[in-house]
């Protein structure tokens, strides 16, 4: 597995990505997120290409990630550079249950301590919980629950690095 940042080139394998997650999502009456929410034209608004890590297996993309240093939307009381935050984790469906979200959270903890930020946070559905059982097995800790938008019901994560 290769994991690396993504660029301006790589905009069409993110999309790839996230619309496989969405599909499948959506198949599995899990909806998470609309297709315009996943596709460049909306993503653009809150990241940038340079923002997500890419992951590849085989040369073949496998999932991809969001690593950003700020989030005044969902984590507005933490200031830039305090924290990593991960949004928009997704893996498509032929490399599902292979251990790719957890090389990815590594990737993402790996760039937090080189940074010498200790904590990397995160948001999902709160219930979702096979996904909430990924994260607390990758060492992160549920800080709380609420509903935001007045309709996505969120649990939102920490990773103390210290603690890991």
């Amino acid at each position: 597995m290769i994991i690396r940042q993504a660029s301006h080139k790589d905009i069409p394998i993110i999309e790839e990505i996230l619309l496989d997650a969405v599909d499948w999502m959506d198949r599995n009456g899990l909806h998470q997120w609309e297709r315009q929410a996943v596709q460049w034209e909306t993503l653009s608004m809150y990241y940038r290409a340079e923002d997500f890590c890419i992951a590849l297996k085989n040369a073949q993309p496998a999932a991809c990630v969001a690593v950003v240093d700020y989030d005044p939307h969902f984590w507005p009381e933490i200031a830039k550079g305090e924290s990593l935050f991960l949004h928009k984790l997704a893996v498509k469906r032929a490399f599902a249950g292979k251990g790719v979200s957890k090389q990815l959270i590594d990737y993402a903890k790996d760039k937090a301590i080189a940074l010498g930020i200790n904590d990397i946070r995160l948001d999902c559905h709160q219930n979702r919980d096979k996904v909430r059982a990924l994260y607390e097995r990758q060492g992160f800790v549920c800080e709380g629950e609420k509903i935001l938008f007045e309709k996505y019901e969120a649990a939102f994560y920490v990773c103390h690095l210290t603690n890991v």
